[in-house]
């Protein structure tokens, strides 16, 4: 059958409602490759031949033939059905297509990343390459944060090989990683200049967030991986119900979260088995760096910083400031974390 050159609207593919099934690779991802500088670590260049290069450019449907992911067997190990369409952190347009998903054989809400090098962002040179790193990268990590899986990082139910088939073509197979779906308050809510919680926010709930999210980073680093994409889209603070509707956990009238979050003014981070304690989980694991080793961290100080630091937050002024300054202390580090 004559394979075509064209390259079909994404809508025809992915949408509310569509079926997709999934196989179990052929083969496990290549092993994420860094090139080492001391403690850290870059990513090295992604080549792009010649011939790799043209045909891309002519027919890249074509080029996903030829890179096909190979399948274990021709039987499916489930399908998909796609719900709602997510957001992608500070990528977006570059790397996974991200929905919502379910499936008949686990009663739950999941989240599934496919990794489509026909929709890759064309600034990247080797999609193909970049793909393969970067679905490495997620099977590397998960290696490494075994003790925080469901805690900090979402349950990874695998990485598959995704059927499409579009316009009677025969079938390609793309990467997709299948994971939990994560309940709770996106933090870009409130960080959206256009979102009243946002503004509302007192400066105690502003500097408690920034906490959860130092003490999430700490947990990596002593894992030694550095996340680059924690931003707001990726990052969920899980929120328990509060015990009254009367109890209030902060003093400023207005504040949205003033009945929902507590935190304690003096050492909010301090008791991590409070049942009212902030929990922070990041959900997107693509971009990452991984290190030889991190130094022992007596605090979290650098993770606040560090944070801060990516985010570039225009909400935490001077008071927000002086109360992080406050909570700095050694009883905020994990103590019970060990080094990777």
């Amino acid at each position: 059958m004559a394979r075509s050159p064209k390259r079909p609207d994404i809508e025809i593919i992915y949408f509310a409602g569509a079926k997709i099934s999934l196989f179990h690779p052929g083969r496990p991802p290549a092993k994420p490759v860094q090139e080492m500088h001391g403690l850290l670590a870059t990513w090295p260049h992604l080549y792009l031949t010649d011939e790799l290069g043209e045909q891309l450019h002519r027919s890249p449907l074509d080029a996903c033939h030829d890179h096909d992911i190979p399948c274990r067997s021709t039987q499916a190990a489930f399908t998909l059905n796609l719900e709602e369409e997510l957001s992608t952190g500070f990528r977006e347009e570059h790397s996974a297509q991200v929905w919502r998903v379910s499936t008949s054989s686990l009663k739950k809400p999941l989240v599934a990343r496919f990794y489509d090098p026909l929709y890759y962002n064309t600034f990247v040179r080797n999609r193909f390459a970049a793909i393969e790193r970067e679905v490495g990268i997620y099977d590397e990590a998960y290696k490494r944060f075994q003790p925080l899986v469901g805690s900090h990082v979402p349950t990874l139910h695998g990485i598959f090989a995704a059927e499409l088939s579009v316009n009677f073509l025969k079938p390609r197979h793309i990467y997709c990683v299948l994971s939990d779906y994560v309940p709770g308050i996106d933090l870009q809510c409130l960080l959206d200049k256009h979102d009243l919680k946002r503004n509302n926010t007192c400066a105690a709930h502003k500097a408690a967030f920034v906490d959860s999210i130092a003490r999430l980073a700490h947990d990596f680093f002593a894992r030694a991986v550095i996340p680059m994409d924690m931003l707001p889209k990726n990052l969920i603070i899980d929120i328990p119900a509060a015990p009254s509707t009367s109890e209030d956990f902060c003093d400023v009238e207005g504040c949205p979260w003033r009945r929902k979050i507590h935190i304690d003014l003096d050492f909010p981070s301090t008791q991590p088995e409070h049942p009212y304690a902030l929990q922070a989980k990041m959900i997107d694991l693509g971009l990452v760096r991984f290190m030889k080793r991190f130094p022992a961290m007596e605090d979290i100080k650098y993770c606040r910083q560090w944070v801060l630091a990516q985010w570039n937050v225009p909400w935490v002024g001077p008071e927000t400031r002086d109360l992080l300054g406050r909570w700095v202390s050694q009883a905020n580090a994990r103590e019970n974390i060990t080094q990777a």
